[in-house]
Parts: structure tokens; C-alpha cells; sequence
């Protein structure tokens, strides 16, 4: 079998010091929302189409954040993605509840930005990058997982 390879558009909702992040169901790990550009599709119009998908909502992807190259592996195969990312807004979210899902195998969740390592996040490297954030740090965000060994922090 071939590795995998995912081109990925990701939403990073942040208010009020708290991030939006999704889980599959059965996993342990969270993601940002988003999912896989289509052939031909921006990373913009990905999360929208994503996030319409995912929670029935309308969102604006805004100011361009960075990327992330990672790899994990998966039942002893080795995936390697690519995560365009993007802070998103929506009037349709409200810190008071978290938004329901359209989706039966993901749910959504508020997280403190000083529990993403608890909320076990990945691509493990926008932990930091998102707190950094957060704290001012207004530089784009570049990282790579490429190079490292496969370890608890990318497998699942």
C-alpha cells in the first residue's frame, strides 16, 4: 500500500483565549476543524465548504497563519500531510456552548490555549505556535514533523 498523502485547509477559531478544536470519536488526540482541499479548491474556499459541512455554520477564513508539515502513523502505516492554516471567524459560535456537529464521528469543543498539550492537539507543533500567537507573537508559522522519529506524539 502506498503512504498517504493530505493537503489540509485548518481553521483556527480563537476567542477570548480559548481555541475551537475538533475530535474523532474513539481517538484521543484533537484537530483543528477543517479537512482535505479538493482538486483545484483554495484553502479558503475549503474551510468554507469544511466548516459548512462539519457544523452547518458560515465562516470567514482570514488572515493566513502559516503551515505544517507532519507525519504520523496509523495501524503501521505512515501518513504525511500538509496543513495550510488560516484564523477563521463566524458569528454563528459562541463561547457558551460548543457547537453541535453535523457530522456523527466528530464532535466540537472550547479548549483553554493552556490545554492544548492535555487536549493532546495535532500536529503537536501548533501547540506552541498557537500559544505564541495568543501571547503576540504575530510571525507566520512555519514547522516540520518531517524529520523526526515516530513516537507517542504522532502515532495513533
Amino acid at each position: 500500500m502506498q503512504n498517504p498523502f493530505h493537503h489540509l485547509a485548518r481553521a483556527v477559531f480563537i476567542n477570548e483565549n480559548k481555541i475551537l478544536l475538533a475530535q474523532a470519536k474513539g481517538y484521543t488526540n484533537t484537530f483543528l476543524p477543517g479537512g482535505h482541499v479538493e482538486f483545484g479548491e483554495s484553502a479558503k474556499e475549503t474551510l468554507k465548504r469544511e466548516i459548512q459541512e462539519e457544523m452547518g455554520i458560515d465562516c470567514a477564513p482570514d488572515h493566513f497563519l502559516g503551515l505544517i508539515e507532519h507525519k504520523w502513523e496509523k495501524k503501521g502505516i505512515l501518513h504525511c500531510e500538509i496543513n495550510q492554516l488560516f484564523e477563521v471567524r463566524s458569528s454563528e459560535l459562541s463561547l457558551d456552548i460548543n457547537p453541535p456537529s453535523c457530522e456523527p464521528h466528530i464532535s466540537f469543543f472550547w479548549c483553554n490555549i493552556e490545554e492544548l498539550e492535555k487536549a493532546n492537539l495535532q500536529p503537536y507543533v501548533l501547540r506552541d505556535l498557537i500559544k505564541n500567537y495568543v501571547n503576540g507573537d504575530q510571525r507566520l508559522w512555519w514547522a516540520s514533523t518531517l524529520a523526526e522519529e515516530i513516537n507517542e506524539d504522532n502515532k495513533s
